[in-house]
């Protein structure tokens, strides 16, 4: 039979209580939420269509009159009393006075308190509502357009209709214009007339130039709503949310097809939610019912399941840092007793075990250390061997002696196995040695070093710089005439020790210097060099497998060798 423990026990417990409360409430609170939401935007949507008729068909009424006034035989006869001569001055006042009470029984049938004026292009003269008025052609040739436009200096919306209608300059081939405009006022009281209460509000907005007329119920909130909805993407109609401060918003829109502007109508979530909030409290109490119960089972849950996890994790990270001495106390007889005392007992062995081989480690890691450094010697006599060859061919008597000298300086120094590590100064004073040497078959050798004080004083194993300048040399400068720039430079950054070592030869590919990187992980075979492979090895055996070489492309143009530890 399977044995449950605490832990099942307690999860199975707080999905029983958890579960079906959290459910009910998320089910009945969107349900809840949906319905009013949907209740209010179709009370939205029905008042937003009443008001766009009444806004659209007094627009449309205003903007038929103007088309009607231009076809009135008195507007024509007045359009040319030009033709009648100076004889017909009191017709031509009469007939002003005729249009002017036409213009005026025109403005009044509209529920839109509007102005209405014509203008006579040819003889220069305009008439308004009640006789003539100024007649200013730089503001018709201005501002006159078949569409209705918003003048925010006055709050006037303004339109102009012609005859004749000609597609190209509209303005200038009118023998009549038609000016007709109202006020945004009379929008705002439209808007007041339909507004149902409440704390939200309809306003005229036009996405052209972001203008809005809220009504007065709106004013104070209609800016803050007007900037939210600048990015949206507006269609013919539609809806959506937008939060003010710590307030969110329901915005029904649709578009006037006769202006052009969007009618908005708002109304705050809060007055959505509202019917719902007294069922709120009780859920409330029930939830902080629930929040104690919770509260003890989790008292429960980590007294007897988190604590001893916490302990046995403890456990597990002192054995990965290496102490072998950590052991777990055991506190209470539960399914965790178990496993700390085998952990006891495991930690106990590796103790023991890891004594045994530690011991057997050290001496093979020192045995390699030597063996690895060993190659080293070689592979540079044989290279001096052969310089002193080449110098007694060619008679150079004084590099074969300073090369004498620099290798009785070399075995002094690769001789004393008392020490197989020293300082990075002692290093470079052997590395000078062997570029004084160089310098002597090479003329055109420009040695450049920059290494820090705190980096000459550290210690690394013997001859690990040496074998890096000899590869610069042998492989980058000495097969090309036109190379014989050398770069040692040294940095230190983050805990971490830099020496790159630098020529100005013909630098390897990044798929070269990648198959590089990746023999010196390899096994050495007759394949490989030894110089840079004993390097890298050595560099991991001394430090950790994070160090050793790394190669890049010089900023002398060939390639560089960067020699990196902790």
């Amino acid at each position: 039979m399977v044995r449950m423990n605490n832990f099942i026990k307690v999860n199975i417990l707080i999905l029983i209580l958890l579960v079906p409360v959290l459910i009910m409430y998320m089910y009945s609170n969107r349900t809840s939420i949906g319905v009013l939401e949907q209740n209010i935007r179709d009370s939205q949507t029905t008042r937003l269509a009443y008001l766009y008729k009444q806004l659209d068909d007094n627009v449309r009424q205003i903007s038929l009159m103007a088309n009607v006034l231009l076809k009135d035989p008195n507007v024509k006869e007045f359009r040319d009393a030009d033709l009648y001569g100076n004889d017909m001055t009191y017709d031509l006042l009469k007939n002003v006075q005729v249009i002017s009470q036409k213009l005026n029984l025109q403005s009044v049938a509209n529920t839109f308190t509007n102005s209405i004026t014509i203008y006579a292009p040819r003889i220069q003269k305009a008439i308004g509502q009640y006789s003539l008025v100024y007649y200013d052609w730089n503001d018709i040739g201005t501002h006159a357009s078949p569409k209705w436009q918003y003048d925010r200096t006055n709050g006037q919306f303004v339109l102009y209709a012609f005859d004749p209608i000609n597609e190209h300059r509209l303005v200038e081939n009118a023998g009549l214009i038609a000016k007709v405009g109202f006020s945004s006022s009379n929008i705002v009281k439209l808007l007041d007339n339909n507004h149902s209460g409440g704390e939200g509000g309809t306003f005229l907005y036009n996405p052209a130039d972001s203008a809005a007329i809220p009504s007065g119920s709106a004013f104070s909130i209609a800016q803050d709503i007007r900037n939210e909805i600048r990015n949206w993407q507006l269609t013919d109609q539609g809806y959506g949310t937008i939060a003010i401060g710590k307030a969110n918003y329901l915005v029904n829109y649709v578009k006037s097809e006769e202006l052009g502007w969007y009618l908005l109508d708002f109304v705050p979530m809060q007055d959505i939610l509202s019917p719902i909030t007294a069922n709120r409290r009780f859920f409330f109490l029930f939830l902080g019912i629930m929040l104690c119960v919770s509260v003890l089972i989790s008292y429960i849950l980590y007294q007897n399941i988190r604590m001893p996890i916490k302990d046995l994790i403890r456990g597990v990270h002192q054995l990965k840092k290496g102490n072998y001495a950590a052991r777990i106390q055991v506190k209470s007889d539960n399914e965790f007793t178990f496993l700390f005392q085998r952990f006891n007992e495991m930690a106990e062995e590796i103790e023991n075990l890891v004594g045994k081989v530690y011991a057997e480690q050290i001496r093979s890691r020192e045995a390699t250390l030597k063996q690895l450094q060993s190659q080293i010697n070689p592979h540079f006599l044989y290279n001096c061997l052969a310089f002193m060859k080449s110098m007694a061919v060619l008679d150079e008597k004084q590099a074969i002696i300073a090369m004498s000298v620099s290798l009785s300086k070399y075995y002094r120094y690769t001789t004393r196995n008392e020490r197989q590590l020293v300082t990075v100064r002692a290093e470079m004073e052997l590395v000078e040695n062997y570029l004084r040497i160089q310098g002597l078959q090479m003329k055109r050798l420009s040695v450049h070093v920059e290494l820090p004080e705190d980096l000459l004083e550290l210690e690394i194993p013997r001859l690990l710089i040496q074998p890096v300048v000899e590869n610069a040399i042998i492989h980058g400068i000495e097969p090309h005439a036109e190379a014989g720039q050398l770069i040692i430079r040294g940095e230190q950054r983050d805990g971490e020790n830099y020496i790159s070592v630098e020529d100005d030869g013909p630098s390897l590919t990044e798929v070269q210097r990648l198959a590089l990187a990746k023999k010196i992980n390899l096994p050495l075979t007759d394949e490989i060099g030894c110089g840079l492979w004993n390097v890298h090895q050595r560099l991991r055996y001394q430090f950790d497998s994070n160090a050793g070489l790394q190669f890049d492309v010089s900023s002398a143009g060939g390639l560089k060798v960067i020699l990196h530890w902790r």
